[in-house]
């Protein structure tokens, strides 16, 4: 794997921007079960984004 700073930079805004949105999920969503499922898609989507920064699968 030939990952350059700019890799790692994007990737370390992917996984700060997720967190920040579980943050504000967490925070703001009181209910047990929407804050499961919104924690869940915000997982998704940075899965997904992951997924096409890193192979192009999309």
């Amino acid at each position: 794997m030939n990952g350059g700073s700019e890799d790692f930079a994007a990737a370390a805004a992917l996984l700060g921007g997720a967190g920040v949105a579980l943050v504000l999920v967490f925070e703001t969503v009181r209910s047990p079960l929407p804050r499961v499922l919104l924690a869940g898609v915000v997982f998704v989507v940075a899965l997904a984004i992951w997924a096409h920064l890193a192979a192009g699968v999309f």
